[in-house]
């Protein structure tokens, strides 16, 4: 959001979306990461699915998954499963997992033309959770998730 001499009034979710992508969910270096194939059982009566999710192992050997829960009702519980062609065994978060989450509890529009507003503003809220196999993770009702962490063998 820009005032009529172009001076930024508000960042606007575009650019906490951005800024998730680019410096949470991948590393922000010129350096190799690599993209993997992620699925979600996550479907609503009419089987449309609710949470799609993206993996990329980063170049500081972080694996990072990026979830949209599309469900503007409700928060989705999840369990997350890394398996792989060539993996024997599942494989999960283990250890420190960083979450960065951007949802209404950061961000609303407030529609009202060249005067529109977002209420709340707030950055993307950062928190850590311990992982291993049994962690359910709360992905927020209509958000943007970053899950960011080591994995480990069953």
């Amino acid at each position: 959001m820009v005032d009529r001499n172009y001076h930024i009034k508000q960042r606007i979710a575009q650019f906490f979306a951005a800024q998730m992508i680019t410096q949470e969910w991948v590393q922000p270096t010129d350096a190799e990461h690599k993209l993997y194939a992620a699925a979600s059982d996550i479907k609503d009566d009419e089987g449309h699915t609710l949470v799609t999710a993206y993996a990329v192992l980063r170049p500081d050997g972080d694996w990072s998954l990026m979830a949209i829960n599309k469900d503007h009702d409700k928060p989705h519980p999840v369990k997350i499963i890394f398996h792989g062609d060539d993996a024997n065994a599942n494989r999960f978060f283990k250890g420190t997992v960083t979450m960065v989450a951007f949802g209404a509890a950061q961000y609303q529009w407030h529609s009202a033309g060249r005067e529109g507003y977002a209420d709340p503003d707030l950055p993307p809220a950062q928190s850590t959770v311990v992982g291993d196999q049994n962690t359910t993770y709360t992905l927020p009702a209509a958000s943007l998730t970053v899950l960011r962490g080591k994995i480990a063998s069953q």
